[in-house]
C-alpha cells in the first residue's frame, strides 16, 4: 500500500478531533458512529496521526459521520483500497484491555487519552496473549501511582554555608573557639544528612525516569539509565552489579508476568555480554545470563523466536565453558539448555527434543550432586516436568515413575512454609505426573494421589498472588476429575470437572485465547460424558 504523506495524516488527525469535540462525542462514541463500528483505540490513532494504513473508502466513512469537508477524500485516493476499516487485531485488543480495567474499578482519575495510549502501547508487537498487555498497561498504570511522591530538592545549601563560616569567623574573632567549633560540628551532622537525603533523592529521580520509561514502553532507555547508574562500581566490578540487576529484574517479570521488566533485563543481559564478549570466562557467564531472559520472555511470547535465541545463547556458553574448570557454570548451561529444549518439544509435541532435553538435565544434575548448590531443587524439578510430558505424549508408565522419583526428591529441598510458590510449582507436577501414570495404568489410587496433591496447593493465595497459576490450577483438578469419571463413572466427578472448568475459563477468557479453548475443548469432554451417561 503506498504510503501516505505523515502531514496529511496528521493534518487529517486534527481535523477529526476537531469535528468530533465540535458535536461532544468522545472516541468510543465516535466510533459507533462509523459504519462498520470500530474502536476508541483506532480513533485515537487516527486522531494522532498514527494511523499509516488509511485509504479513501476509510476516510469517507469518518467524512459522512463527522460531515467532513470532501476533499479529505481526494488525499486519499492513491491508497490501495480494501473491504475492512484497516483496524488490526492490537486496536481491537487494546479497546479489550481498556474494558477489563475499568471493570476492575482500576481506571478511576485515569483521562480516556491516557488508557488508550497505554492500551495501544502494549498491545502491538511480541506480546503472547491478552492478558499480558493487561497485565502490562495494570503494571504502567500503578507506576503512575506510585511515583507522584517523588520531588526535587529544593533551597541554596551554598547561601547555607556562607552564612555558617561568617558565623564561625565572627565567633573566633571573640574567642569563642568552643562555640564555633559546635556550629561546625551541627554543620557536619546537618551535611551528612543532606548527603543521605540528596542519595535517597537521587535514587528517587532514577524510579521516576524508569517510570517514564514504562510509560513510553522503553525497555532500552530503562536498561541504558541502569547502567549508568552503576558506574560507581570499579570496573572489575561493574559485570557482577549488571548481572546482579540483571537477574532482578528477569525474576521480578517472571514473579508477576511483567514483560516490560522482561525486556529490560534482556537489554541489560545483552549489553553485558556486549561488554565481556572476549574474555571467555565472563563472556560464558553473561551468555547464561542472556539465555535465561530469552527464555522468560519465549514464556510470554508467541512464536519461538525467544527460544532459538535463547538456544543459541546457552550453546555458545557451553563452548566457553568447561567442566572440569567451572563445574558449576557448566552445568547451569546444561539446565539452561534442558528448559529449552523441553519448551520446545512442548510446543512442537516432538519427543526427540524432549529426550534430548532429559539428557541435558541429567548431565547438570551429574555434576551439581558433587557440588551440592542451592540449585539442586529447581533441577530434580525440571528433570521431573521433562519426564512427565514425555511420558504423557508417549503413554510410557516408566517415564511417568521416574518423573514422580525426580520431582519427589526435588519436595525433600522444597518447603511449603519456606518457598511456597515453588512448592506449589513442584507439587502441582508430580500429581500431573501422578494423574497420567493412573490414567494409562488405571490405578485408582494414584488418580486419589494426584487429586490429594491438587488440594494441597489448593490452600495457597495463588488466586491473588498467582492468579494464573491459580487458573491452571482449576484446569488441572478439572482434568483429573474426568480422567477418574473414565475409571469411575461418578456423576459428582462430572460436576467437580464442570465447576473447576468454569473457574478457569472466567480467568482465562479475559486474555489468553490458548488457554480460553483449552477450556473448551475440556467442557465438550464433560458434555460428551454426560451424554454417553
Amino acid at each position: 500500500m503506498p504510503k501516505i504523506d505523515p502531514n496529511i495524516l496528521k493534518d487529517f488527525g486534527r481535523a477529526v478531533k476537531r469535528a468530533r469535540t465540535l458535536l461532544g462525542w468522545d472516541q468510543p462514541t465516535l466510533g459507533g458512529k462509523i459504519d462498520p463500528p470500530v474502536g476508541a483505540s483506532f480513533i485515537s490513532k487516527v486522531e494522532k496521526g498514527r494511523k499509516e494504513a488509511l485509504d479513501a473508502r476509510t476516510v469517507g466513512r469518518f467524512r459522512i459521520a463527522l460531515d467532513l469537508d470532501e476533499s479529505w477524500v481526494d488525499k486519499f485516493l492513491d491508497a490501495e483500497e480494501t473491504a475492512e476499516t484497516l483496524e488490526t487485531k492490537a486496536e481491537r485488543e487494546a479497546d479489550l484491555v481498556i474494558d477489563r480495567l475499568r471493570r476492575e474499578g482500576m481506571t478511576e482519575g485515569t483521562s480516556d487519552d491516557l488508557l488508550i495510549q497505554l492500551a495501544n502501547n502494549f498491545t502491538e508487537g511480541d506480546h503472547k496473549d491478552r492478558d499480558t498487555a493487561y497485565l502490562s498497561v495494570k503494571a504502567a498504570l500503578e507506576t503512575l501511582k506510585s511515583s507522584e511522591h517523588i520531588a526535587q530538592l529544593a533551597g541554596n545549601a551554598d547561601a547555607q554555608f556562607a552564612a555558617l563560616m561568617k558565623d564561625v569567623d565572627a565567633l573566633n574573632n571573640q574567642g569563642e573557639f568552643d562555640l564555633a567549633q559546635d556550629k561546625l560540628a551541627r554543620q557536619s551532622a546537618w551535611l551528612r544528612e543532606q548527603k543521605d537525603r540528596l542519595n535517597r533523592l537521587s535514587e528517587l529521580q532514577l524510579e521516576k525516569e524508569l517510570n517514564q520509561d514504562r510509560l513510553r514502553n522503553r525497555p532500552d532507555l530503562a536498561a541504558d539509565r541502569i547502567i549508568r547508574n552503576l558506574r560507581e562500581f570499579p570496573q572489575g566490578k561493574l559485570f557482577e552489579a549488571i548481572r546482579s540487576k540483571t537477574t532482578d529484574w528477569r525474576n521480578q517479570g517472571h514473579k508477576v508476568g511483567d514483560v516490560f521488566a522482561l525486556q529490560v533485563s534482556l537489554a541489560l543481559a545483552q549489553s553485558n555480554y556486549e561488554r565481556v564478549k572476549n574474555k571467555k570466562p565472563l563472556a560464558a557467564s553473561a551468555l547464561h545470563s542472556l539465555g535465561w531472559c530469552h527464555f522468560r520472555l519465549a514464556e510470554r511470547s508467541s512464536g519461538d523466536q525467544h527460544l532459538y535465541s535463547a538456544l543459541h545463547a546457552f550453546d555458545a556458553a557451553l563452548k566457553k565453558t568447561s567442566k572440569a574448570k567451572d563445574p558449576s557454570n557448566w552445568s547451569a548451561c546444561q539446565d539452561g539448555l534442558g528448559a529449552i529444549l523441553h519448551q520446545l518439544g512442548q510446543r512442537q509435541r516432538d519427543v526427540a527434543l524432549l529426550e534430548q532435553a532429559v539428557v541435558a538435565e541429567r548431565a547438570a544434575l551429574k555434576v551439581v550432586h558433587k557440588l551440592n548448590p542451592p540449585e539442586i531443587d529447581s533441577l530434580w524439578n525440571n528433570l521431573g516436568a521433562i519426564l512427565q510430558r514425555l511420558g504423557e505424549l508417549t503413554e510410557d508408565a516408566g517415564k511417568l515413575r521416574e518423573a514422580e522419583d525426580a520431582l519427589t526428591t526435588a519436595l525433600t529441598f522444597r518447603t511449603k512454609e519456606e518457598d511456597p510458590f515453588n512448592w506449589e510449582l513442584t507439587r502441582s507436577n508430580l500429581a500431573l505426573s501422578q494423574r497420567w501414570l493412573g490414567a494409562i495404568t488405571e490405578d485408582v489410587v494414584k488418580l486419589q494421589q494426584a487429586r490429594d496433591g491438587y488440594a494441597a496447593c489448593e490452600d495457597l493465595r495463588l488466586e491473588t498472588d498467582a492468579p494464573f497459576s491459580w487458573a491452571i490450577l482449576q484446569w488441572n483438578i478439572a482434568d483429573l476429575a474426568l480422567a477418574r469419571y473414565r475409571l469411575d463413572p461418578d456423576p459428582a466427578l462430572l460436576a467437580e470437572a464442570r465447576d473447576y472448568v468454569t473457574r478457569a475459563r472466567a480467568f482465562f477468557i479475559e486474555g489468553s485465547e490458548y488457554q480460553t479453548e483449552r477450556c473448551d475443548e475440556l467442557i465438550a469432554q464433560i458434555d460428551a460424558a454426560e451424554a454417553g451417561s
